[in-house]
Parts: C-alpha cells; sequence; structure tokens
C-alpha cells in the first residue's frame, strides 16, 4: 500500500514537473536562439587562450617551461582585458533598453559614444599594460629562489605578453561593434566574424609556433603574433561590415560630431564599472591562483593553466547563456513588459544548470584523455586531471553567479554588485585558498578549493539579490 502510494505520488511529481517544463519551452527557445550564435562569439575570445596552450603545450613536448610561459603571460594579460572588455559590455543593456522603445536616434548615438568610449578604453589599456611590464621579470625573479627555472619562464613570456598588449586596441574596436549589435538584438555577425578569427587564429598559430610554410619558429611568442594579427583582422571585418550594410544605415545617420557628448560617456561608465570591477576581481582571484602555482613549480604552474583552459571551455557557454539573458532582459526592462522577466530568468537558470551538471560529468569522467589533449608532459596530466575533479564541483557555484549577475546587467543593477564580489573573493576566496594551500600544505587543491568557496557564496549573494529586484518589478 505504502509502496503504490509512493508510486502514484512520483507520477503526479513527474507529471506535474513536465508540465511546468513545458510552460518554459518558448523561453528556452528565446534564449537558445540568441545564446547559440554568441557561444562562438565568446568562443573567439576563449579559444584564443585555449589554441595557445594546446599547442606551444605540444611545441614544448617534456619541456613544461613553454607552456608555463604562456600561463604566466596570459594571465597577467587577462586581467587587463577582462576590466575592459567589463566596460565594454555596459552598451549591450544601453542599447538594449533604447532599442525596445523603439528610439532609434538615441541607439545611433549611443553607439557613436560608444566608439570613442572603447577607443579611450583601449589606449588606457595598453599604456597601463605596458607599464605592467616588467612585473613579469620581477616576478621571475623572485620567484627564482625555488630553485626552478622560473627566470627562464619570465624571459620567454615577455614576447608573447607584448603580441597580446598590441591586440588591445583592435579588440576594444571589434567589441564596440559587436556590444552595440547584441544590444540590437543581432548576435549572427559577430559570429561568423569570430569564427573566421578562430580559424585564422589557429593558422597562425601553426605557422609561427612551429616555423611552418617559411616563418620562424617562435614558440610561445608565434602564439601571440597569431593572436594579434587574428584579431586585427576581426576588427577590419566587423567594422567593412557595419559601413556596408544597408540594414544598419538608419544608425549611421544620426552620426554626428554633436553627438559626442560626455553625458554618454558617464552613462556607460555608470553601468561598466561595476561590470569591469566584478569582472577583475574574479578573474584575480584565477589569475592570483595560477600565479601563486608558481611557487609550487612549473608541473604545478602548467597543471592549474591546463585545467582552467579546459574549465573555460564549460564557462563559454555558460558566457553565452548569460549574454543572450542579457539581452533580453535590457529589451524586457526598456518596453516594461515586466510579465515575461520571471519566466525568462527562471527558463536562463535552467539552462545554464543543465549544462553545468553535463559539464561536470565530462570533468570527472573524460578528465584524462582531456588533459592529454594539452601536453605530453605525465607529471603536469596527472596533476590536472586530480585538479579537474574539484573543477567540476564549482561548476553549478560559478553558472548560477554568471549568469545572475548577466541579468542583473540587463536590468542595470550593478552597483551591487560590487559588495558581493568583494565579500566573496577578498573575504572568502583568497583567505581559504591561501590558508589550504600554505598552512594545511594542500598546494594547487587547497587553491582551487578556495575558489569554490568563493564562487558559492558569489551565487548565493547575487542570486538572492535578482530575486529581490525581480520582485520589485513585478
Amino acid at each position: 500500500m505504502i509502496t503504490h502510494i509512493l508510486e502514484t505520488d512520483l507520477f503526479i511529481y513527474l507529471c506535474a514537473l513536465m508540465m511546468s517544463i513545458r510552460e518554459y519551452i518558448p523561453y528556452y527557445k528565446r534564449v537558445l536562439r540568441l545564446a547559440s550564435p554568441v557561444v562562438i562569439a565568446q568562443a573567439g575570445q576563449l579559444t584564443t587562450q585555449f589554441a595557445d596552450t594546446a599547442m606551444v603545450g605540444n611545441f614544448g613536448g617534456e619541456d613544461p617551461v613553454p607552456l608555463a610561459a604562456v600561463s604566466l603571460g596570459s594571465s597577467l594579460f587577462l586581467l587587463i582585458y577582462l576590466a575592459s572588455l567589463g566596460l565594454a559590455l555596459a552598451i549591450t543593456p544601453l542599447v538594449g533598453e533604447h532599442y525596445a522603445r523603439n528610439d532609434r536616434a538615441e541607439v545611433g548615438r549611443i553607439f557613436q559614444n560608444s566608439i570613442a568610449y572603447n577607443l579611450i578604453i583601449g589606449l588606457f589599456a595598453t599604456l597601463f599594460a605596458y607599464c605592467l611590464r616588467p612585473f613579469i621579470g620581477v616576478l621571475g625573479r623572485w620567484m627564482s629562489g625555488s630553485g626552478e627555472s622560473v627566470e627562464q619562464v619570465a624571459e620567454m613570456a615577455l614576447p608573447y605578453y607584448d603580441m597580446l598588449v598590441w591586440s588591445l586596441i583592435p579588440l576594444m574596436v571589434f567589441l564596440a561593434v559587436k556590444q552595440f549589435l547584441e544590444g540590437i538584438g543581432n548576435t549572427q555577425i559577430a559570429m561568423w566574424i569570430t569564427l573566421g578569427g578562430n580559424v585564422a587564429n589557429i593558422v597562425l598559430n601553426y605557422m609561427f609556433i612551429f616555423g611552418e610554410w617559411g616563418a620562424p619558429a617562435l614558440g610561445a611568442e608565434g602564439a601571440g603574433v597569431a593572436t594579434l594579427l587574428a584579431r586585427i583582422g576581426q576588427m577590419i571585418a566587423i567594422v567593412v561590415v557595419f559601413f556596408a550594410w544597408r540594414r544598419l544605415r538608419i544608425y549611421r545617420t544620426f552620426f554626428s560630431r554633436n553627438a559626442l557628448k560626455i553625458s554618454y560617456i558617464y552613462a556607460l561608465l555608470k553601468i561598466g564599472c561595476p561590470i569591469s570591477f566584478q569582472m577583475v576581481l574574479e578573474s584575480a582571484a584565477f589569475i592570483l591562483t595560477s600565479i601563486l602555482a608558481l611557487s609550487f613549480g612549473e608541473v604545478a604552474a602548467g597543471s592549474m593553466q591546463v585545467a582552467f583552459s579546459i574549465a573555460n571551455i564549460a564557462w563559454m557557454i555558460t558566457v553565452a547563456i548569460g549574454s543572450a539573458s542579457t539581452i533580453l532582459v535590457s529589451h524586457i526592462y526598456g518596453s516594461e513588459s515586466r510579465s515575461e522577466l520571471r519566466p525568462t530568468v527562471m527558463a536562463t537558470y535552467h539552462l545554464g544548470l543543465l549544462w553545468a551538471a553535463i559539464m561536470a560529468v565530462v570533468f570527472v569522467v573524460l578528465r584524462e584523455p582531456i588533459a592529454s589533449i594539452f601536453t605530453d608532459n605525465r607529471e603536469i596530466i596527472s596533476l590536472t586531471v586530480e585538479l579537474m575533479l574539484l573543477i567540476a564541483v564549482y561548476q553549478f557555484s560559478d553558472s548560477v553567479q554568471g549568469l545572475s549577475i548577466s541579468m542583473l546587467r540587463g536590468l542595470q543593477d550593478v552597483k551591487i554588485i560590487m559588495p558581493i564580489v568583494m565579500c566573496s573573493y577578498l573575504l572568502i576566496n583568497i583567505p581559504v585558498g591561501l590558508i589550504l594551500a600554505y598552512v594545511f600544505e594542500m598546494q594547487c587543491h587547497g587553491l582551487v578549493i578556495g575558489l569554490i568557496a568563493g564562487l558559492s557564496a558569489a551565487a548565493l549573494l547575487t542570486a538572492m539579490r535578482l530575486n529581490r529586484k525581480v520582485k520589485s518589478l513585478l
């Protein structure tokens, strides 16, 4: 009798669940329709690091120095890149709000100011990155006391870092147009251009890393040269498409010298600064983890680089879903069709958590074959396999916090993000990681557990804030 009741209750629960999911199907389709092209567009930024890591790792073979050099150079650059990207992401919700209100003139003026805004960011970011250049050498000399060839790692990282720095301005021009197009709901153009940039980057990697087709074998520096050339090509392509495509002509008609105003730059900064702060602080936790791994030797640094490169592939899809949710939420916010807000939020969470579950299973089951793609060094593979088990754990909290922040961005509720990330990463993540790594001697494992603690706190706090914001708008 009890078994029969339990079976009946379970059947009723499953039916209710299926009915609930059926209600969200239109919202799943909307998110996925926008997210699918963004997957490839976002992959363009992450595939650069993935290709650099995998091909340089194979170039080094048993020698871990080239892979560690890419880890050091890309870690320092990533902090500057994400700060710039965070500022640029303000373009999408601002454009999306006025696009939903059918105010094409205002959209055109925002975009014109966005180009100037991104160029200024690119110039300052390049100067700042150049000023940080000596820090690579300082870090190498500081770490040389470990008895490992860390100075050699720093010397090899410098030319790779230089190429990435020079790619900042073309990258920011590309992002100005890309974020504008996403704001008006067009994610296709950036998808195709980024796909072309990915192919070019991989081909140029093969050419300059290994010295094929008459090019010199530059190793790690060759990966930087390939990235620079690919980003210049992407910038040229997206600018040409914007000025050549007739459907975008309406926005170009509102370009004028008088349209450039400080008020627009201020509005972009008001949204962009908290986003940038969040991205910098979150990425700083990962970057600090990568840099601290150097204190445990080249194998640890290389393993951390490989593990995070693998994790970035999973994060790429989460970013795409988040970008789609930013567009949809900003359009709902601008048109004031608030009844669609909550189901859009819930559909976004459903898709993000489903992807997190899939990736967690993949990371556990296929961790060794995946790690072997990047390097032949058995020590690096062995440690990477262990770290991937921990990375599988934080997929869920990373997904929730990333999606929550994306939707808060669409609602232009970004000020609260700064105290949340400060609490999560400065008060929880970094202290926990340092204590476990050095006091309890858990080394790289302790550093990653610290990330799990920080991401979990961020997931809880951002989800609570989003829920409160949605309730206030309904």
